[in-house]
């Protein structure tokens, strides 16, 4: 037997004892540190993979998915619209209405799939006679277009060569066409789900009627970045609480001579001064006018638009997006004041024009009117004034009669001076923004308070009302599906990146120049420079001589 062989028995007679394995395990601290790496590593690659999955997509809406192509074609299309209108949005003065412009595109987008997908689980059906005529004009206005782009007799030819004949093309468009002029009708078939429960009484009408119409206030603000620590919020709630008394103090102090304006403007000045070496406006006064429901944030809306606040209360401290706001309530217009009809009048005009900023162009157009209005009074006809005046065919052709009335607000100028005319009086000549106007009065109504009696007035009331519930329904319906289906529009790689920057950003940046400075790199090395790509301009790609104008998009849920 051999000497180990001779060991290992003796082992085993318990004669000698049995060798202790005297590995040390690994450290606790180790295990943590790199099981925090691995999982790091894990969720960041998955994080840039799922970033990269998603980089052309706009969101996510349940089994939907709205790519960012689509957002574009839409936005593109507004923004040629808004050019035919003398607005370029790519000028960077609008960046703010571009912005909202897209935001506006995408959330439409995002509403209508979330009422598609309502609609198809729920197995709705579509208003097929408005399937028809919309498919009718999409496929006329296609044809219509590729007439006036390329010629008549070049795209017949070549829908000919290319389809056989056109009602072939035409059965190819509304294939093509069918999901999307389906869609906007599914979609107003799940809101008209929604819409059939809406119930409206005498008593909801009359409620209505006496309910808040628009508000004139004026406010002040305690700017808050809307991305501060919560800390930051609590400090400036605190100040604002405290301004907040200091108004109702001067208020009581001051009495029917307070003026809300002056105070606030004193105040904003005075905290702003305490910045000016940041650079910063920390407060400001605004006097917001008349607006009506829907035209601010609804904290602020609410509380501006709340029954027990009366003209003449000053609110606050209310907190929005935008900081904290001391309210003053100047006004308020009931809904009733809605159906007034102001005071109108119809007259005939004879235009004499002249051209903006030719002092030459405006004496001539001047002596012109003078003398027209001298032979009226003499008893020229005002057909022959008409005749004398600028060539405006459709005018002339209606002997200068205005179609429609004229009212203080639409035209103030005109206005004033033929309400105070007799019927078949003349007077001018008026400047106004279109130029010189000489008149005739030939009819005056006085204004009429609106009531509920007017059967008229009252289905008018009632539908308006029923316009608001439906925008009620809508909003709460829309959220309710959000939840429902779930809604992303957020990529989560890019929201890691901004989350680093923002909590990270000045210690990474410190980083990176102590790195460069020790291994001798630049930021200016061949390669460097910022990772963050150029702002893409959405440009006007058509070819010279065609209409580049798209077609409109069709949205749903309207």
């Amino acid at each position: 037997m051999g000497r180990e062989s001779k060991i290992r028995k003796m082992r085993r007679e318990g004669l000698l004892e049995p060798v202790k394995n005297e590995r040390r395990g690994t450290p606790l601290w180790v295990k943590i540190v790199v099981g925090i790496v691995i999982v790091s590593i894990l969720t960041l690659t998955g994080l840039w993979a799922w970033g990269q999955a998603d980089k052309d997509v706009a969101a996510r809406v349940g089994k939907e998915v709205i790519k960012n192509e689509e957002v574009q074609n839409q936005f593109n299309y507004y923004v040629n619209m808004y050019k035919q209108y003398g607005v370029d949005l790519n000028n960077p003065k609008y960046a703010s209405m571009r912005d909202n412009l897209r935001k506006s595109v995408l959330n439409s987008l995002i509403n209508q799939s979330l009422l598609v997908q309502y609609a198809k689980a729920h197995h709705l059906k579509i208003d097929m006679a408005k399937f028809n005529k919309n498919m009718e004009d999409q496929i006329k206005q296609i044809i219509e277009q590729g007439k006036k782009q390329n010629g008549e007799k070049i795209f017949e030819d070549s829908i000919a060569a290319r389809y056989g004949s056109m009602e072939a093309y035409e059965n190819y468009l509304k294939k093509m066409l069918t999901p999307y002029v389906e869609r906007p009708l599914l979609a107003q078939a799940a809101l008209d789900s929604q819409y059939k429960n809406i119930k409206i009484t005498d008593a909801d009408v009359r409620k209505f009627w006496n309910s808040t119409y628009q508000v004139d206030a004026e406010h002040f603000l305690l700017k808050v970045d809307k991305n501060a620590p919560e800390s930051v919020w609590q400090e400036k709630e605190k100040e604002a609480k405290q301004i907040y008394e200091e108004f109702l103090a001067e208020k009581k102090k001051e009495g029917s001579k307070f003026n809300f304006a002056a105070f606030a403007k004193k105040k904003a000045d005075e905290l702003n001064k305490k910045e000016a070496k940041s650079g910063k406006e920390v407060a400001r006064y605004e006097n917001l006018g008349f607006f009506s429901r829907g035209q601010m944030v609804k904290p602020f809306e609410d509380a501006c638009f709340n029954p027990s606040a009366k003209p003449g209360d000053i609110i606050g401290p209310v907190k929005t997006e935008f900081g904290y706001h001391i309210i003053h309530i100047i006004a308020k217009k009931p809904e009733s004041a809605k159906y007034d009809e102001p005071a109108k009048v119809k007259v005939k005009i004879a235009w004499f024009k002249y051209k903006k900023d030719d002092k030459r162009s405006k004496e001539n157009a001047k002596m012109s009117a003078d003398s027209v209005a001298i032979q009226l009074k003499k008893g020229m006809s005002f057909d022959r004034a008409v005749e004398l005046s600028d060539d405006d065919p459709m005018l002339k052709k209606a002997k200068g009669l205005m179609s429609r009335y004229i009212t203080e607000k639409t035209d103030p100028a005109i206005f004033k001076v033929a309400y105070n005319l007799k019927v078949g009086e003349t007077a001018g000549p008026i400047d106004t923004p279109q130029g010189y106007a000489v008149i005739e009065l030939v009819e005056k109504k006085a204004p009429v308070k609106a009531s509920l009696d007017n059967k008229e007035i009252y289905e008018k009331v009632k539908n308006d009302l029923l316009s608001q519930k439906k925008q009620e329904v809508e909003k709460e319906f829309l959220e309710k599906l959000k939840k429902e289906y779930g809604v992303r529009t957020t990529d989560p790689w890019k929201e890691l990146v901004i989350f680093f920057k923002k909590h990270f950003g000045k210690q990474w940046d410190s980083f990176v120049a102590w790195w460069n400075k020790a291994t001798g790199r630049t930021n200016n090395a061949q390669g460097g420079g910022s990772n963050n790509p150029a702002p893409v301009i959405p440009s006007n790609n058509g070819k010279s001589g065609g209409s580049t104008q798209p077609l409109k998009p069709i949205s749903g849920g309207g």
